[in-house]
């Protein structure tokens, strides 16, 4: 904000965002990161021996990244009567009477058990972010004269920032697939629309859960968790 042309700020200018290109979160202060999402696993279904395994293999990967990474777990509220509809339109498609059997069942249960209870989506991320680069900003004279506070060599931070992200990135995608767990890189439209539902959640409105082919084939149907309200605590 120049001092001789006033302006009222906006909320981008409390973000620590700078911009985002080619799948990459560049940040003010001139690090630049990407954002994995990855499957998630339910635990609790293992058997000892495999839970103890997936526990060994989590530490060999934890211990095998010479990096630092950031584990985010994102939790949010989930439009139901969307998702039933969502999963009648899958059912109507498939072929094997099993699998349109077990849907059904499923249907029932999720109608059934959401009278009383809250469903929740949780997404899991794995951020990988770069050493800080150096950054080239708005002179201190532009910005006396209202020029907004800007990087102003993008493109280099980009190119610097894709040489020491890739290879992290593809690390951790293939350790993950090691471990049974699928993992891909967020697209920049993609860090737009997890970025806006984080900072504007209430415009943002309720998330719908999707339908996943494989979980319906081993039973699992949804990656949701389901939480008890908090007026039958």
């Amino acid at each position: 904000m120049g001092v001789f042309d006033p302006k009222i700020l906006s909320t981008q200018d409390h973000l620590d965002i700078e911009d985002i290109r080619d799948d990459i979160v560049i940040l003010k202060n001139g690090k630049a990161c990407v954002v994995i999402e990855t499957s998630s696993l339910n635990f609790d279904l293992l058997d000892e021996k495999e839970q103890d395994s997936r526990i060994y293999a989590f530490a060999a990967f934890l211990n095998s990244i010479l990096f630092p990474i950031q584990i985010v777990i994102r939790t949010q509220r989930t439009d139901i009567a969307r998702y039933l509809k969502l999963l009648e339109e899958y059912k109507q498609q498939v072929t094997s009477e099993k699998v349109y059997e077990q849907v059904s069942i499923y249907q029932d249960f999720i109608s059934r058990l959401t009278a009383t209870t809250q469903i929740l989506d949780k997404r899991f991320f794995i951020v990988v972010p770069s050493q800080k680069l150096p950054i080239v900003e708005t002179s201190w004279i532009k910005l006396l004269f209202g020029k907004p506070k800007r990087i102003l060599n993008i493109s280099e931070i980009l190119a610097k920032a894709k040489e020491e992200l890739w290879p992290k990135r593809d690390q951790v995608i293939r350790n993950l697939g090691n471990m049974g767990i699928s993992a891909k890189q967020l697209t920049s439209d993609e860090l737009v629309k997890l970025f806006y539902t984080v900072y504007e959640p209430d415009k943002s409105g309720i998330d719908i859960l999707t339908i996943r082919k494989d979980d319906i084939q081993t039973g699992l149907i949804t990656h949701a968790t389901i939480q008890k309200d908090q007026n039958d605590i």
